[in-house]
């Protein structure tokens, strides 16, 4: 598994910029993951700027039927995008296509989320249970095997090892064949970006969908939510 450290059980990945070099790589936005946890990394678990979150939020759509579920999950989105190239059209409507399924998803099952709800069934919003998918880790930067950074789409952690993404055609799809072995490596045809969300299951397959499973609440960036036990009782993440 490419790491920053071949020695070490954390994996450092870097992403949302276009370079990122031992030199720079402290400047670079990061996860670090533990591997040994063996825990997915989750749109909720972050961890996120807090005053790129505020600033998103206050420019959140004001449409009064949005509920909370859909305005969050709007506001992550909005947060991805900005770590991607303005210019990138393939990448952003990637990631467009991920959250509109991650919506589908949360919508298609909703019996199943209400039977996990805490709350009365008046107050649930299943499309909260959006924030336990896999986060996307835009213009993500990993270590091949003589430990140089390679660049790549999309990078997700799903709890066992690295889903690397790249679009066909391009020299970062080259470049990432330096990874194979190493990764889940992904190559998808950006052309598949102008269909609908059910795309995603496609290229990424079982390991998006379902992404509630083994979870009591979803994980949230955002602070107390509607997930507990009564109205003065301690949000349950």
């Amino acid at each position: 598994m490419p790491t920053a450290s071949h020695t070490s059980e954390r994996l450092i990945v870097p992403y949302g910029v276009a370079r990122v070099s031992d030199q720079n790589l402290q400047h670079a936005p990061r996860v670090e993951i533990d591997r040994a946890a063996h825990k997915p990394l989750r749109l909720g678990d972050g961890p996120y700027n807090r005053r790129i979150v505020d600033e998103e939020a206050q420019s959140s759509s004001s449409d009064s039927d949005a509920t909370v579920g859909v305005t969050r999950l709007d506001i992550l989105r909005r947060i991805h995008l900005r770590d991607c190239d303005p210019f990138d059209k393939h990448l952003r409507r990637w990631l467009d296509l991920y959250f509109e399924f991650v919506a589908a998803q949360a919508r298609e099952h909703s019996a199943e989320l209400l039977a996990l709800a805490r709350t009365p069934e008046a107050t649930f919003d299943p499309l909260l249970w959006g924030m336990a998918a896999l986060r996307p880790l835009p213009r993500a930067h990993l270590r091949n095997a003589d430990s140089e950074f390679v660049a790549i789409d999309v990078a997700l952690w799903d709890g066992e090892g690295l889903i690397a993404v790249v679009f066909a055609g391009t020299e970062k799809a080259r470049l990432a064949q330096s990874l194979a072995g190493a990764v889940r490596l992904l190559t998808v045809d950006p052309s598949g970006a102008s269909t609908g969300p059910e795309i995603i299951a496609a290229q990424l397959g079982d390991t998006v969908s379902a992404y509630w499973r083994g979870l009591a609440v979803p994980p949230d960036p955002f602070g107390p939510a509607p997930f507990r036990l009564g109205a003065s009782a301690a949000p349950s993440f």
